[in-house]
């Protein structure tokens, strides 16, 4: 027998609720203004967020392209004894040095304007073995020659026909391999020399992570392959890089990353209006001290 008698059970004292006039819940019309004030708030706050989702996206997909060209350019020169892809200029026709046809392609061929001649929309010049070096360590992917915030930009004339987009927006260094170049004393560039890295052990100064090899160019500015810039300051932009990302472009470097890299000028982030060739966006004067031009400089090959 339990000598200890069972506890009483003390049921729980209802919890007591202290009045405090300084608190007191929301009126009925005070939270209709408030969902209202919310409502307003997010529908000017909406178009913001997609705007700035919609430019992440495409950097995003700037960035993925740039390095798969980096990839594709590396393996390359990985099977070609060192070599880096022919990088040849079409207006420099030189049949005893690398002759600018289908027996010795370059590593695009085509050039980009605003007509509606084929070059820019036929996806078989970036991707075909007979004209591309590189379309095949690409798993013949054309989408990866055009940035969603560059290649988009279509003349009157094209939209007309029916096209949203140019098959490419990324140059190369015309300073990264090899191939066919305007040289002194032939250079119309006014460059005092001409430093042209053939080899992927021929990145001295600076290094192969300070080399950029592809950019986007500025819509206005693409024609062929090649994107001409000098090693030491000059006061021209021979061509304009992209600035489309914001300001900024999508640039593959020779060690293989990208990155989005912002301009701080004026002189390169300017619109697009649909014509090429100088002097509108080629031949683009700029100070000796221009910061854009001189970090162009500091990361194109010297020997």
């Amino acid at each position: 027998m339990n000598a200890n008698p069972p506890a009483k059970f003390i049921p729980l004292s209802p919890q007591r609720h202290i009045y405090n006039p300084a608190r007191r819940a929301f009126t009925l019309t005070e939270l209709l203004v408030l969902l209202a004030t919310s409502a307003i708030l997010a529908m000017l706050l909406l178009p913001v967020l997609a705007g700035t989702q919609s430019g992440s996206t495409k950097a995003f997909q700037c960035l993925n392209n740039m390095r798969q060209m980096a990839l594709a350019w590396t393996l390359y020169s990985e099977d070609n004894h060192d070599r880096l892809a022919i990088n040849s200029d079409p207006h420099v026709y030189d049949s005893s040095f690398f002759p600018h046809n289908s027996s010795n392609p370059s590593w695009v061929i085509g050039t980009m304007d605003w007509t509606v001649g084929f070059y820019n929309t036929n996806a078989n010049y970036l991707t075909n073995d007979q004209y591309s070096l590189l379309g095949n360590y690409l798993g013949r992917s054309a989408s990866v020659f055009a940035c969603p915030a560059t290649a988009t930009y279509v003349s009157p004339v094209q939209r007309t026909v029916g096209w949203s987009a140019r098959a490419r927006s990324v140059a190369m260094n015309a300073a990264v391999g090899n191939g066919d170049k305007y040289e002194e004393p032939n250079n119309p560039f006014g460059y005092a020399s001409w430093y042209v890295a053939k080899k992927a052990t021929d990145f001295h100064a600076p290094g192969p992570s300070d080399v950029w090899v592809f950019t986007d160019e500025h819509p206005d500015s693409i024609d062929d392959g090649l994107l001409y810039a000098a090693n030491y300051p000059v006061t021209t932009f021979t061509e304009l890089p992209g600035s489309q990302h914001g300001g900024a472009c999508g640039m593959a470097f020779a060690d293989g990353h990208a990155i989005i890299h912002k301009w701080s000028a004026p002189v390169v982030v300017v619109p697009v209006i649909y014509v090429n060739g100088p002097p509108l966006r080629q031949l683009v004067p700029c100070s000796i001290s221009d910061p854009d031009m001189l970090w162009l400089t500091q990361h194109t090959p010297q020997n």
